[in-house]
């Protein structure tokens, strides 16, 4: 038996997974490896006051924001992997952009950007490495005490679901809300960059360019996405209208209903963080830390 089964293993389900056992909690993740993972595919952003966030979901941002800096040392510390966090601000224009240089007359609103996989990938392994398990399992059936895959039954005294987009699944109100991006051979700004409802940020030594918001289950970046970003470089961003693309990046926000708390006994979910899971992981694993603890206590 588990005392807790993370249902996801993206940046939501692993961060939690970490913080309870951190907390002395045996912990198996179950990562199903579907293709259209948002944390794979994300920007990275840590932009709390350019997303139309308000009241408690904008605690959580600042959270989130303020959480990395110190997140980022204590995962170096124990996964051996750099996991750079920059916060050097993020700016929202009106109008196209010719130059990055123009971006250093211009105040920044605070915020900054971080490297999704690099990031996940440390969380993971400092899961592991504190003796965590994760599993290349996917969970059909959930019920309390209960995980079915199609290869085991894992007893579990507490369950979250944090699939994700996957999670409608399990009777939540979520639904996947495609994003593409691409990742173009040119020289990044020097943070995100908002321009109407695109963005540019820094991706290594590239430029990652966002996004889409496409209904749907249809996996890849398809020929529609593909023009309403080549469309919005051109127009809001027209210093990249010649880069290279050097990849496409696809996958599932989690749009519909933020859900974070008990669903039954033994049963708690973490799910609907649409495009902002990165920004909102560090509060959500607290809060979900903490209700699984207090949980604990009250049966003990």
């Amino acid at each position: 038996m588990s005392e807790v089964v993370v249902v996801g293993g993206g940046i939501i389900g692993s961060l939690i997974a970490y913080r309870l056992r951190q907390a002395g909690l045996e912990v198996t993740v179950l990562e199903a490896g579907r293709a259209g993972q948002a944390t794979r595919a994300s920007a990275g952003m840590l932009a709390p006051y350019t997303e139309g966030l308000g009241g408690e979901l904008l605690e959580w941002a600042r959270e989130g924001l303020e959480c990395y800096p110190a997140l980022a040392r204590e995962l170096e510390a124990l996964s051996g992997m750099a996991v750079p966090v920059a916060l050097g601000g993020v700016w929202r224009l009106e109008g196209p952009l010719h130059s990055w240089q123009a971006l250093h007359n211009l105040e920044p609103l605070p915020g900054g950007y971080l490297d999704p996989i690099t990031l996940l990938a440390a969380v993971q392994k400092a899961f592991v490495s504190m003796g965590g398990s994760l599993q290349r399992e996917e969970a059909l059936h959930l019920e309390p005490g209960w995980v079915h895959t199609p290869t085991q039954r894992i007893a579990a005294r507490q369950i979250v679901i944090a699939c994700g987009a996957w999670s409608g699944r399990f009777g939540l109100a979520v639904r996947p809300l495609k994003g593409e991006a691409l990742l173009l051979s040119a020289p990044p700004p020097p943070g995100p960059v908002f321009v109407g409802d695109s963005y540019a940020l820094p991706r290594g030594a590239q430029v990652y360019l966002g996004a889409t918001q496409r209904e749907g289950w249809r996996p890849g970046v398809e020929a529609a996405g593909l023009r309403w970003l080549e469309q919005h470089r051109r127009t809001h961003f027209p210093l990249l209208h010649q880069a290279p693309i050097t990849q496409r990046h696809w996958g599932y926000r989690p749009a519909g209903s933020l859900t974070v708390g008990r669903l039954a006994p033994g049963i708690l979910a973490a799910t609907g963080h649409g495009r902002n899971g990165i920004l909102l992981a560090p509060a959500t694993a607290r809060r979900v830390t903490e209700m699984v603890l207090d949980s604990w206590k009250t049966h003990q």
